[in-house]
Order: structure tokens, then C-alpha cells, then sequence
């Protein structure tokens, strides 16, 4: 699917910017079908704002603006019924490159607070992963990272114990900036994927573990892959050297990428076999979850597959996999959506895709040679989903037909979904709302098809809109919501209106209305916490008031121009 303009004609819009006429009326209500969630808790993200580069982000120059990416990336995670965030952190951007003699830019992560304050404020849980990259084999294969001549260890008896120290400085400091007693971290990882190949990890974990700052009751592990890291028969595992400490884990993480290049092998495809064969390698208090999770897309169509067959080493491989592998949004939406139904299933408490975004972490910093690195996110950028956010937004949110992609029509009323319009004396403009778009045209923001909202009479003082379904819910919920738009209206806006059981109005909650520009997809959270930078990181989400046993949302604006047309795709409501 293409994620540009589309082949539609653009229209014409006014310069000249109109104030929203009036509310966002609704056509008339009566009891109707409504629409009910089937999200399951535990499910959430690896995540860091698009081509990041770790702490750089939480400086004084970078904060504000990141700031603002980051309130408008939790509203749409939290739209789509996320509820916990798996941060990674790095060494070589946390100000702590090692080295000897290394100076320490301690100002790096100064935000650090700041930002696990935002991500709490907006109802998610938390797991701050160590990544250090430099306990791992050099790209060149010639020396492990730690060795690099141009560090200084490599030159010493006890280079490694520095090095290891100079890794608990940094943990510590890491540790200290979040918080110790933040009450929203479930755990500290101690190393994100701990390789019990790699030389000397045991040592690094024992030091880590006994000596750092990480509170004893939030220690954590990712293993790279069960076959060594969790046999107890194996000196370097994680089992072997709990016992030698004589100490537990409050939670073991693990990863699954069931589909990879072919130069790599599918990683724990076979979630349920992992988690029961982990869960019985530790104490009964010790949570295991799946920590990362993805599949790579680089094209709504792939035309060329990856047919080489995967290594022959590769342990536990179904025996059904075919070799053929493709890098499209169809199959990974596929693969995804399995993942996350069998997490719920068997009752993981925690299921973590990796990432929001596509190059995060930065592709040109990390791996820049590999094409194939970091395009397992569900966006190529915050205004370009791939499919399987459309297929998230209808199959873990309270909107129906959130996608437009319920037995659409092209050119008929989308299902589950009515349209409106007001006018002064009277004077509403007539609207029409149908499914557009259509397999292989490339025009919707995910997936096949969109709603489009149209008038063909221009009105400064006008509205018109199209609504959803009602929704059943109670008081006191938390509502997140998102949306995927592209029109010429002037102050187009998302609103909830909330209703008792005999359908009174009891209050609406009116988010803020943006004017787009051009002709292509925008990201309404995006759009929405740009236009008032003081308070661009609070949430945009509302909290149903007392009584409130439904709620109806509305997408409408002033159609200033004409023809006036509304596109919208992948709208996404979940509560806590």
C-alpha cells in the first residue's frame, strides 16, 4: 500500500482557517447495537520514539521536543489496550561509553525521570532493560566489543573487571535516575538477551546482580535462547549461577521472532513449549513473559521471498515451516495477531511487541549494513501504519468496525457507523458517508478500505461528522483513543460523548481540532499534541463520569471547502 498521496484528486483548501462553528452534534440516538472490547491485559511495547538514539533524547536541548513525540506514541499504544513498556537502554548513548579513562557525560539521561513520569502518568507499567552491547562478539568477529583495541581494556591483566565496573557505574546511575522505590517498574533486566556463550557473562551477571543498586525484589533477566541459558546443567546459565548466589529472579523474560532472514534462525516459535519449559527452570515466584516479540515487514507487498533455507543448527524448527518468507504487512499481520491471541491463551502476563516504529533503534547507528534490521515495527513512521494497527484498533478496541474492513462495500455506508450534519437556520449541509478504497488500490492507511465523510456544499459555519456505534461502559474508565485522517476541513476533531442507560447526555469530552495540510494520512495524536507545546505532553484520554453506561464517538469539521471531505482509517478506543 502506498504511503503517499493517493491516486484521488486532492481538493482545493480555503487558506483562510475557521473556528469549529459549534459542538460536534449528533444525529439522533436510540439503543443500538453496541460494540464491546475483547483486549486481554498484559499486552504492550518495546518502545522508543522513531530513530532515537537512547538517552540523547532526554537532554535539555532534545527533551521538549521529544517530549511532545512521545505524549502522542503513548496515547496511540494506549488506544490500542497496551498496558506496559519495555525500555532498553544502552551504554554508548546513557553518557557511559566505556573506555578507559572514558569521560562521563552524566547530563545525558538527565530527563530520565521526567520521561518514566510521562509513561506512568499515562497508565503504564514499566521494565527498564540494560543493553549492553559491548558483552557481545564485534561485527568483525575478531574480538568481543569490550576488546576494541581503541577502549583501552584489552591492554590490561584486569581490563574485563574494569570494564565490568565501568558497566555497574552505569547501571547504578541508571537505576538512581528512575527511582529505586518508582512503584510503576516491575523490574530492572539485567542484561536484555544473556547469551551464556558469550566469554566471562557469568562474571558480569554475578556482579551485577550482588553488587549494583537494582533492588533485590526487581531483578530481572532476557535469555537469548532456552537450550543453554536455562540448562542447569550448563556453569554459565542462569539457574547455575543463581545457585552459586544463592538467589532468585523476580522475572525471567524471553523472545520470540518466528519468522527471520535466513542467515538466522526462527527464535521460539513455540511460545507455549518456552514459557512452561522457563517457568519450570525457576522459583515459583519468579514471573515468566514474553519480553520481545515481531515479525519484519518492509512492504505492503513483498515480491521477492527469502526461499534459502534457515541454518541447519537451528534447534526445535517446526517441522511445517516452509522455506519461502516474505516481508509484507499481510504476513505480519498474521503472525502478530497469532502471537498475541496464544500470549492471552496460555496466560503469559506479559507480551511485549518490539517497537512502534520502524528504525528504532536507528538503523545507521547500530546495524547499517543490514537490511533487515529494525523493520518489525507496526508503522514505517507515525503517519504511515502498516496493516496490522488496523487489525489491532477492530480486534482489541471498543470501536465497531474500527477499520472500515467488516463486509465493506465501496461506495455503501460503512457498517456500524452513521453520519450527521448542522447548519445554522436549518441550513445543514447534505453528507455522505461510504467505504472507499478497495484491494491493491493503496489508498487506505491500513489494510484494503477507509470511510470517507463528504459534502459537496461548502459552509464556514457549518459541521458535519460521521459517528461510530455505541459503545457499553461504565463510570470511571480511562477512554484512549486515535485516528488516522486525511481531509480539507477546517478543525477537524475527535469527540466522546458519554450517556446513562436511558440515553442522556451526561458529559463529552472534545479533543483538540487541527487543520491538516496536503493530501495525505496524518496521525491525529500526532497533529493534536503539536498545537499547544506547554502542555504537549499531557494525555489527551477522558474518564467516563459517574452514571455513564455508553459512549459515542464522533470525527467531524467545518467543510470550508468544497467538495468538503473527511478520509478516516484505523480508529482505536480502549479503556483501563
Amino acid at each position: 500500500m502506498s504511503h503517499s498521496i493517493d491516486s484521488t484528486t486532492s481538493p482545493r483548501r480555503r487558506s483562510r482557517r475557521h473556528a469549529l462553528a459549534a459542538a460536534l452534534l449528533l444525529a439522533c440516538i436510540s439503543p443500538m447495537a453496541m460494540a464491546a472490547g475483547n483486549d486481554t491485559p498484559g499486552f504492550g511495547f518495546n518502545y522508543w520514539p522513531q530513530d532515537y538514539k537512547g538517552c540523547e533524547d532526554l537532554t535539555d536541548a532534545n527533551w521538549p521536543v521529544a517530549q511532545q513525540k512521545i505524549a502522542a506514541d503513548l496515547d496511540l499504544m494506549k488506544s490500542l489496550g497496551a498496558d506496559t513498556l519495555r525500555l532498553s537502554l544502552y551504554m554508548e548513548t546513557s553518557g557511559y561509553k566505556p573506555g578507559i579513562n572514558a569521560v562521563t557525560a552524566r547530563d545525558t539521561c538527565k530527563h530520565l525521570p521526567d520521561l518514566l513520569d510521562l509513561i506512568e502518568s499515562a497508565g503504564f507499567k514499566i521494565i527498564i532493560a540494560f543493553s549492553n552491547t559491548y558483552l557481545y562478539r564485534h561485527q568483525n568477529g575478531q574480538y568481543d566489543n569490550w576488546e576494541d583495541p581503541t577502549l583501552g581494556y584489552n591492554a590490561q591483566s584486569d581490563g574485563y573487571f574494569w570494564f565490568v565496573m565501568r558497566s555497574k557505574e552505569w547501571i547504578d546511575r541508571m537505576v538512581d535516575l528512575a527511582g529505586r522505590t518508582r512503584n510503576s517498574i516491575l523490574y530492572y533486566d539485567i542484561q536484555n538477551e544473556y547469551d551464556s556463550r558469550s566469554a566471562n557473562i557469568d562474571y558480569y551477571f554475578r556482579t551485577i546482580y550482588s553488587e549494583s543498586t537494582i533492588p533485590d525484589t526487581k531483578r530481572g533477566i532476557s535469555i537469548l535462547e532456552i537450550s543453554k541459558d536455562v540448562d542447569p546443567t550448563h556453569w554459565p546459565s542462569i539457574p547455575s549461577q543463581l545457585q552459586v548466589l544463592n538467589g532468585s529472579l523476580a522475572y525471567v523474560d524471553f523472545h520470540s521472532y518466528p519468522v527471520m532472514p535466513s542467515h538466522r534462525c526462527p527464535l521460539h516459535w513455540d511460545i507455549e513449549y518456552v514459557y512452561d519449559h522457563i517457568r519450570s527452570r525457576f522459583a515459583a515466584g519468579t514471573t515468566v513473559l514474553l519480553g520481545e516479540f515481531g515479525r519484519a515487514a518492509i512492504a505492503q507487498n513483498d515480491p521477492t521471498d527469502d526461499s534459502a533455507n534457515y541454518p541447519g543448527n537451528c534447534p526445535r524448527l517446526p517441522s511445517e515451516l516452509s522455506p519461502e518468507r516474505y516481508w509484507d504487512e499481510p504476513r505480519q499481520q498474521a503472525t502478530e495477531l497469532d502471537l498475541i491471541g496464544r500470549s492471552g491463551t496460555k496466560g503469559i502476563p506479559y507480551y511485549l511487541h518490539w517497537m512502534l516504529w520502524d528504525n528504532t533503534p536507528k538503523r545507521a547507528d547500530f546495524a547499517p549494513t543490514d537490511p533487515d534490521h529494525q523493520v518489525y515495527a507496526y508503522g514505517y513512521s507515525p503517519h504511515a501504519p502498516k496493516d496490522v494497527l488496523g487489525a489491532l484498533a477492530e480486534q482489541r478496541g471498543l470501536i465497531p468496525n474500527a477499520d472500515f474492513e467488516n463486509a465493506p462495500q465501496v461506495g455503501q455506508l460503512p457498517q456500524l457507523w452513521d453520519k450527521g450534519s448542522w447548519g445554522p437556520s436549518n441550513n445543514a449541509p447534505p453528507v455522505s458517508l461510504f467505504v472507499s478504497g478497495g484491494a491493491n488500490t493503496g489508498e487506505a492507511a491500513t489494510r484494503d478500505h477507509y470511510a470517507r465523510l463528504q459534502a459537496q456544499q461548502a459552509c464556514a459555519t457549518c459541521v458535519i461528522w460521521m459517528q461510530a456505534d455505541a459503545f457499553d461502559i461504565g463510570p470511571g474508565k480511562r477512554l484512549h483513543f486515535n485516528a488516522y485522517l486525511r481531509s480539507n476541513l477546517d478543525q477537524v476533531q475527535m469527540k466522546l460523548v458519554q450517556y446513562d442507560a436511558n440515553w442522556n447526555v451526561l458529559a463529552t469530552y472534545a479533543a483538540p481540532a487541527v487543520t491538516l495540510t496536503g493530501w495525505s494520512w496524518n496521525n491525529y495524536m500526532v497533529r493534536a499534541h503539536a498545537l499547544d507545546p506547554p502542555n504537549a505532553s499531557a494525555s489527551l484520554s477522558t474518564t467516563t463520569v459517574a452514571g455513564t453506561a455508553r459512549v459515542i464517538l464522533t470525527i467531524g469539521g467545518t467543510p470550508a471547502a468544497a467538495p468538503a471531505i473527511l478520509d478516516v482509517d484505523t480508529v482505536s478506543v480502549a479503556a483501563d
